[in-house]
């Protein structure tokens, strides 16, 4: 005779518990030759099905490390963290300050072609190129002659320096606050009276570091009224925190 009640509960049951419980009630009638289950036979159902959802529930979690889908989504869920850090560098980078300058040397006397030297000075002293080419940022001083970084970053500068002077040290230094990191130099001979000479730097600056060029004592340097010959220039890179 069918029995309504326990196949009713075994469908109930999970696909695969319901496949074993049905194995286990077919054997247990045959070797008891009863229509009806036994107490017995419904307690081995119950505990079966215990047992299975217990298993099922302490799946180790190796096994889920090993499913296909787990992985692809461990490693699709890597590349949009990845994805996500690249967007914000990126938006970052959009953001960052704008800071660029040159700036050229301009004489204080000059003769009927605009040409003038600067130096020689006892002293080390401070070149001030007035004449300002480009200044985005506003960080150059043409008055000063320094450029005040706005930002935490690293900055690239150069620097090239005129001379038309026989018989003469010429050159430039470029320097960091109070330190000295970069410099161009020479003697000019008689038979040699005119000469360009360049030098630059990457520098990394904290905000409110100052960079600006030297004469440095015994040297001198031309400059033109009317070209810009003797110049200074820099620029941000990139920003760092």
């Amino acid at each position: 005779q069918a029995l309504p009640c326990q196949i009713l509960c075994l469908h109930l049951l999970p696909c695969a518990v319901s496949r074993l419980l049905q194995v286990q009630m077919k054997t247990m009638m045959k070797k008891t030759k009863k229509t009806m289950l036994p107490l017995q036979l419904i307690v081995i159902i119950c505990l079966s099905y215990g047992q299975a959802e217990d298993s099922t529930n302490k799946q180790p979690t190796s096994d889920y490390s090993r499913d296909p889908f787990i992985t692809l989504f461990s490693g699709l869920s890597a590349e949009v963290g990845n994805l996500r850090r690249e967007v914000e560098d990126l938006r970052k980078s959009c953001n960052s300050v704008g800071v660029a300058f040159s700036a050229a040397l301009r004489p204080s006397i000059q003769d009927n072609e605009g040409y003038g030297n600067t130096g020689p000075f006892q002293e080390n002293t401070n070149l001030v190129h007035s004449h300002v080419i480009t200044n985005v940022g506003n960080a150059f001083s043409p008055r000063t002659g320094a450029f005040t970084a706005p930002v935490h970053g690293v900055y690239y500068f150069t620097f090239t320096s005129y001379a038309w002077k026989k018989e003469a040290n010429i050159g430039v230094a470029l320097y960091k606050n109070q330190e000295q990191v970069a410099l161009v130099y020479e003697y000019q001979d008689k038979g040699d009276n005119e000469d360009f000479a360049s030098n630059g730097a990457t520098l990394q600056l904290a905000k409110g570091d100052i960079v600006y060029l030297v004469l440095p004592s015994g040297f001198q340097v031309t400059s033109n009224a009317y070209k810009n010959l003797s110049t200074f220039n820099g620029f941000l890179l990139f920003q760092v925190e």
